[in-house]
């Protein structure tokens, strides 16, 4: 897997000139931070600070979470009108992209007000991956080779070398679309599709055990989750004023960590996201607990693609399942559970 260091500088020319020439009025990246596998997302109003730019193996957020905020409307419909929207360039990876299709399908993202600079993902490492090789020792710098591989400066001084398959994360060695779908300027080459089954390995690896064994391991999962709603916060397409979850009028479940609730919680969102989620990882990277977070939507997902066709983020133009209803819709499910 080789990488293309001049994406960087690709990167940071593009912005220079969309913020000089004033055709956008913010633009969104990443940033290196003094953490060792770990960026930061930057935002940019000067065209000066675009050296600012960075883009590693560990230009992992999803920058699409960050739109439906900026485009939010005010909820005086005076000033609303007045309002003025922003242009706005954002990096964008195979995922973020399906996430910003889906933003501007629901009406939360003009899409004449976006610039999109994609960049086909190779595959975005994994920081608790990166971490656990290094058998304990802390690590002080990083940087990779032109074959994607990380270079570790440790504590005691020596250098390790963490080869880029070893610690690529789930969502991406699931990932079936790593080119962006849609764009206005791609830097670098396009990355090969993935075939259908690698998507479903893990998903079809669960659906093999016994009834018992799926409930008690997903027990087990959601028994360590605290509640700390990271997960939603980090999800671009969980951008409800006033979620479900935090209703006390009626207040649909506790904010406790009793696993009936934590069990309803991670139940509701998973029905959201249903035919929706990009399965960018973000959820997962976000939890403290490390909970594999998008197992039960990556089954809907799939359910959905299995009844209707339809994979998230594809195509700007094509109508969600869960936006459309036709006489002729399968309904097994209502009475063949």
């Amino acid at each position: 897997m080789t990488v293309d260091h001049g994406i960087e500088a690709r990167l940071r020319r593009t912005a220079e000139q969309l913020l000089r020439e004033k055709k956008v009025d913010l633009f969104l990246g990443y940033e290196k931070t003094r953490l060792p596998f770990r960026t930061a997302p930057l935002f940019l109003t000067s065209p000066q600070d675009a050296e600012r730019l960075a883009w590693n193996p560990f230009s992992t957020a999803n920058l699409a979470v960050y739109l439906p905020r900026l485009f939010a409307r005010p909820s005086d419909p005076r000033k609303a009108a007045e309002a003025r929207m922003p242009t706005v360039g954002i990096v964008v990876k195979g995922c973020d992209t399906r996430s910003v299709v889906a933003l501007i399908q629901e009406g939360q993202v003009p899409r004449e007000k976006l610039v999109l600079v994609g960049i086909a993902c190779p595959g975005m490492a994994d920081r608790r991956k990166a971490e656990a090789a290094l058998n304990g020792h802390e690590a002080l710098g990083a940087g990779e080779d032109t074959e994607g591989n990380v270079h570790v400066v440790v504590d005691d001084g020596t250098e390790v070398v963490l080869r880029r398959q070893d610690i690529v994360a789930a969502a991406c060695l699931e990932c079936r679309f790593p080119t962006p779908s849609i764009h206005d300027e791609l830097l670098g080459p396009p990355v090969e599709a993935k075939a259908p089954d690698v998507a479903r390995r893990r998903t079809a690896e669960f659906e093999s055990q016994p009834l018992a064994a799926r409930w008690t391991q997903v027990q087990a999962m959601l028994s360590q989750c605290i509640r700390c709603n990271a997960c939603r916060q980090a999800c671009p397409l969980c951008y409800c004023k006033e979620c479900v979850l935090d209703q006390n009028r009626p207040r649909w479940i506790g904010a406790g960590t009793d696993l009936s609730d934590v069990t309803i919680y991670h139940l509701v969102r998973a029905l959201h996201l249903a035919g929706r989620c990009s399965e960018c990882g973000a959820c997962e990277r976000a939890c403290p607990m490390g909970i594999d977070t998008r197992l039960l939507v990556r089954k809907l997902n799939q359910k959905v693609e299995d009844l209707y066709g339809y994979r998230p983020g594809e195509a700007v133009d094509a109508t969600p399942p869960l936006a459309a209803f036709a006489m002729d819709d399968p309904q097994d499910f209502l009475t063949e559970p």
